[in-house]
């Protein structure tokens, strides 16, 4: 035998040579016919992949142009509707304030969030200011959801005597007037007819196509304080727009808001004669990829009326 020949090769003529003929060609049709088998059976079909969920926020370079559902839908007023309860729950007692009402869809409202807490505590700050030496405290809340700041400034101020109006969309204005009975609820713009002791735009203003104006016209309406928080802001770029998909909220929608430029809102903010008097750091981000600045973080912005 060839030492060319393959081991395996050599093995397989040495077993040939010891097996019988007729043992050997009923060895090899078994064998053909499994192969043949092997050959005839179907590739399994593959498993058809997930299809790409789209991210939470994308960048939107066409601006207010893009179409989008918005905020008023049902759903977003259900998912309010739905926490409302765990939420009044967390702000009672003596615990921590760490409170966020927007939590993902069937998650309870708690009250350990420390990032929350930080944004409550600085509100807090500002409704004692706002309130000093006053008898009654006068708040007009715009773009206020069911009221939320109510309960949580009557738990930050205990014993205040406190006239509280909430400015939103007509279907939550309903709603809000079911669960929140001596909240007055507005759902056009004749509440800045008239002034108020501090003027709150929490995660609100952002969502106005025009915020210069309604910066202006929110100042116009406090005889003290605008407070503007949870605003995302561009501490390098120039003002921008991005689209936020909330489906983890519940909420069955996506809307369009404003990353501010820092530098654009306080001069708009000058030019509307409204003194800075203090800036906060809030402990929340969002990235959305392919932005003018990424990833953008919020802050707030205390104003004083200078008028």
């Amino acid at each position: 035998m060839s030492d060319g020949v393959p081991l395996d090769a050599r093995i397989r003529l040495f077993v040939k040579g010891l097996t019988p003929p007729y043992l050997w060609r009923a060895l090899k049709w078994v064998k053909d016919r499994l192969r043949g088998q092997r050959k005839a059976e179907p590739e399994p079909e593959p498993h058809p992949a997930e299809p790409e969920q789209p991210s939470e926020w994308e960048f939107v370079p066409e601006g207010w142009a893009r179409p989008a559902k918005g905020w008023d839908v049902a759903s977003v007023a259900q998912a309010y509707l739905d926490t409302w309860p765990s939420y009044v729950e967390a702000l009672s007692g003596p615990g921590p304030l760490g409170i966020e009402h927007g939590v993902p869809l069937g998650q309870p409202v708690d009250r350990y969030d420390r990032a929350a807490h930080n944004t409550i505590v600085s509100y807090g700050y500002v409704a004692a200011l706002a309130g000093r030496g006053a008898e009654r405290l006068s708040i007009l809340d715009w773009g206020g959801g069911l009221a939320h700041y109510e309960p949580l400034t009557r738990a930050l101020l205990p014993g205040v005597d406190l006239e509280f109006h909430c400015k939103e969309l007509p279907a939550l204005v309903e709603l809000g007037r079911s669960v929140s009975p001596h909240v007055r609820f507005h759902d056009d713009e004749s509440c800045l007819q008239r002034r108020y002791d501090l003027v709150l735009a929490s995660s609100s203003l952002q969502y106005a196509d025009d915020w210069p104006r309604l910066l202006a016209a929110l100042g116009e309406a406090t005889a003290g304080y605008l407070f503007v928080t949870r605003l995302p802001v561009a501490l390098r770029a120039s003002s921008f727009v991005v689209l936020q998909r909330a489906y983890r909220y519940g909420y069955e929608t996506e809307y369009l808001g404003w990353v501010v430029s820092r530098e654009e809102l306080l001069r708009e903010a000058a030019s509307a004669r409204l003194e800075l008097v203090r800036e906060f750091l809030l402990s929340a981000w969002f990235s959305a990829p392919g932005a003018p600045e990424d990833p953008v973080e919020h802050r707030g912005y205390l104003f004083r009326n200078g008028s």
